[in-house]
């Protein structure tokens, strides 16, 4: 199984400014050495090692999951667009079988979907699977009158609309998918994927801070054994506390949750729309010296979704990450 982050931020895309952009370029300036820039390989290994070369990245959320010949997307975000153009380049948007998971519909989490290139390619088709069973009627709402100029009824592409039963596990592509009810408006679902022994947990937009007592039993039951746990951590310990009944929760929190859990990797995701790159790297240092304080012995690491993040997973102790 294979894991990329193609958008990793909440609520609205938001695309690096100018002057972000200049401050890390005055912190690259400020941090090289004349050893650093002596040669383009010197120069290519400064930037490798640097954080101020990178972002967390503006795309909203997209999560490609995949292997043998299927492709699993979690979310049509913003970050979609680029997954399917590189489904295009290699030729998956064509050969491979395609299926799309909704946590739910919110704009942030929809608006890339009329352009995802896979749906405009004639006997292609693209399988939806979302919790509600009118998925079809609301990723139509946004593609007709006055929305987007091609119709849902243009599209050369067969689109199949699934729902998954709350209480059973669904066979999908050669893969066990189970969904999980979010606390968010207008209903939402967590994902858990297991294929040939990786798994991969996505429970983005929702607000376990609000009564933590009450879930923590149920969301780590949920994320036992899985490799890699996505979760939904939009603010801080004292953000949250400005934005309660906003559906959106604290990492904090889901530390306490997986104290004693046997996972691989937490990974802090759908990020705040005004967090800077400094700010969500601050938040992660602060998860990662709570865990470390409350759940010392634990194997797993806490980490904070960027584009581009790449997970291969094989069994348990051959996991390989890889951020690019």
């Amino acid at each position: 199984m294979h894991i990329r982050f193609w958008g990793v931020r909440g609520s609205i895309a938001t695309p690096i400014s100018s002057e972000q952009l200049l401050v890390k370029a005055r912190a690259l300036l400020q941090q090289a050495s004349n050893e650093d820039i002596a040669s383009d390989e010197a120069i290519d290994n400064f930037l490798s090692e640097t954080e101020h070369s990178w972002t967390y990245g503006g795309n909203t959320s997209c999560v490609e999951v995949s292997f043998d010949d299927k492709v699993f997307v979690l979310d049509a975000g913003t970050g979609i667009r680029g997954l399917g153009a590189q489904l295009m380049a290699d030729g998956r948007g064509k050969s491979h079988s395609l299926h799309m998971f909704f946590t739910h519909f919110h704009w942030d989490h929809i608006c890339g979907f009329p352009f995802f290139g896979p749906i405009y390619q004639p006997e292609q088709i693209i399988n939806v699977w979302s919790g509600r069973s009118d998925a079809e009627r609301l990723l139509e709402i946004q593609m007709n009158d006055a929305h987007f100029p091609v119709k849902w009824n243009m599209l050369p592409s067969h689109v199949e609309c699934n729902q998954i039963p709350e209480d059973q596990e669904v066979d999908v592509a050669d893969a066990k998918v189970r969904i999980l009810p979010m606390i968010h408006p207008d209903k939402a679902y967590g994902y858990r994927i297991d294929h040939h022994g990786s798994s991969v947990c996505y429970l983005t937009d929702t607000e376990v801070s609000k009564q933590p007592e009450r879930l923590a039993e149920h969301y780590a039951k949920f994320v036992e054994g899985a490799d890699v746990v996505i979760v939904d951590a939009m603010y801080g310990f004292l953000e949250y506390h400005d934005h309660i009944n906003f559906g959106h929760s604290t990492i904090f929190n889901w530390i306490d949750f997986f104290r004693e859990s046997n996972i691989g990797e937490l990974v802090i995701f759908h990020h705040d729309p005004l967090a800077s790159d400094e700010d969500i790297g601050n938040l992660c240092a602060s998860a990662e010296r709570y865990r470390k304080l409350i759940a010392p012995d634990v194997e797993w690491r806490v980490s904070a979704a960027r584009e581009g993040q790449y997970w291969d997973l094989g069994d348990r102790s051959g996991t390989q990450v890889i951020n690019q």
